[in-house]
């Protein structure tokens, strides 16, 4: 009985012992596949990143614990450090521009409506620091929705001589950005950080201060 007993028991034990082994070899062979997904995607698709940047995803693709939001969400946002969210838009003649193309250099960016009062008193001064900082990439994008007719848009834009970047603003992007009133601008610097959100007008004074402030 007590041989029986043992063999038993045996069995138990050399059954634990393989399901263990298989685990770690199945949880080892899922972590080696999304390393080797990560590093496809890398090699796919057309994606700007920094070295640093695409260590951090194969280390996260590698990791014991694989956290999506750790490696795409977690240092996004729009509050002052974090790094301002990617988007792509067209711009007035209907090239597609993509927000991460100038990474690099610091950006100021307005979102604008051609009805908007404090929106007139603030695109001229971004037209003038625009023309005295070409080191500063400055975006301006209209809320598309908001207006009542995209001709408008067009004719406000020749009508104040505006030659900086002015793109067609979607409806995600701007709950992206969380636009409630116009205008709103954010100051970010050129590793895509954040460094303060605006609401209201903006004088070329303070582009010029904030601006050195960041460089």
């Amino acid at each position: 009985m007590k041989k029986v007993i043992w063999l038993v028991l045996g069995l138990v034990l050399a059954f634990v012992l393989y399901d263990f082994v298989t685990g770690l070899n199945q949880e080892a062979e899922v972590r080696n596949q999304a390393g080797l997904q990560v590093q496809e995607q890398l090699m796919e698709e057309d994606v700007d990143l920094t070295d640093e940047e695409r260590e951090a995803l194969l280390e996260a693709g590698n990791s014991d614990a694989i956290d999506k939001a750790q490696v795409s969400d977690a240092d996004y946002g729009l509050r002052a450090g974090n790094r301002a969210y990617d988007f792509q838009l067209e711009d007035m003649d209907g090239n597609t521009v993509r927000f991460s193309d100038f990474r690099g250099r610091p950006v100021f960016l307005n979102f604008w409506a051609s009805w908007c009062p404090s929106c007139r008193a603030t695109l001229p001064n971004m037209q003038g620091f625009h023309e005295d900082n070409e080191d500063v990439v400055v975006i301006g994008v209209n809320v598309v929705s908001s207006e009542s007719s995209p001709d408008n848009v067009l004719a406000y834009v020749e009508e104040l001589g505006l030659t900086f970047l002015n793109l067609k603003g979607v409806d995600e992007m701007t709950s992206l950005y969380r636009i409630e009133s116009l205008p709103t601008s954010y100051f970010i610097g050129s590793d895509g950080t954040v460094y303060e959100r605006v609401v209201g007008p903006v004088t070329q004074d303070i582009l010029e201060a904030r601006f050195d402030l960041i460089n």
